[in-house]
């Protein structure tokens, strides 16, 4: 018998190891917003509930501030790498529109978006 999933790393609470990999691994791979925390913990075999607070246990912050985190994270390679439009990017990396993006880059990274790949480039 597996036991349970969220336990088998020995710590109650926390993902286990192979299902902490498993979930960063979907939420990365559907940065561009096509996933919910409730088909991701559907995924994991859990409760939303369950998996939001193990995930937390886990990883030290809660699963969609985790994604929101990738997010950025791939919108400033793109920002660096591509020339494509802030309302491009914002959409490819799962935002609803540039106004969305804009807020948390700038609550993430200290300046928009627009400011920050121009002193990059520059």
């Amino acid at each position: 018998m597996l036991g349970n999933p969220t336990t088998e790393s020995g710590v109650r609470g926390r993902l286990a190891p192979w299902l902490e990999r498993r979930a960063k691994d979907i939420m990365r791979a559907h940065l561009d917003g096509a996933l919910s925390i409730a088909q991701l913990a559907a995924e994991c075999g859990l409760s939303r509930s369950h998996f939001a607070r193990s995930f937390k246990r886990t990883t030290g912050t809660p699963p969609h501030r985790w994604l929101l985190a990738q997010r950025i994270a791939k919108a400033t390679e793109l920002l660096l790498k591509s020339e494509s439009s802030i309302t491009d990017i914002a959409l490819a990396c799962g935002f609803a529109d540039q106004s969305h993006f804009t807020r948390i880059f700038v609550a993430s990274v200290g300046m928009s978006p627009g400011a920050w790949r121009r002193v990059r480039k520059a």
